[in-house]
């Protein structure tokens, strides 16, 4: 898993989920892989995102507010965090 500053994580990953095929999945994970969260397109094209860490939970979210929600859930389970691993992967599409 490469990682990525969080400033960087906040501008780009919102662009990168508008272009994330369904099926598909961008998981962010702490230096520890303690705490992260998971955004999803699944096949009907509905975006879910994932909490794990200070928050569990998984929520349906409107692509138009993705950038909002994102920037609120990455602030809340990355409060200290410099750096962040992030990967793509192929999801069985629930």
């Amino acid at each position: 898993m490469p990682m990525v500053t969080a400033n960087a994580a906040v501008k780009e990953i919102p662009s990168m989920v508008r272009k994330l095929k369904p099926g598909y999945s961008i998981e962010l994970k702490t230096f520890k892989k303690d705490r992260g969260l998971e955004i999803s397109k699944n096949a009907d094209g509905r975006i879910f995102m994932k909490e794990f860490g200070f928050v569990n939970g998984k929520t349906e979210i409107d692509i138009s507010d993705i950038d909002h929600v994102f920037k609120e859930a990455f602030y809340r389970e990355f409060p200290r965090s410099h750096e962040v691993r992030y990967s793509t992967r192929r999801t069985d599409g629930t």
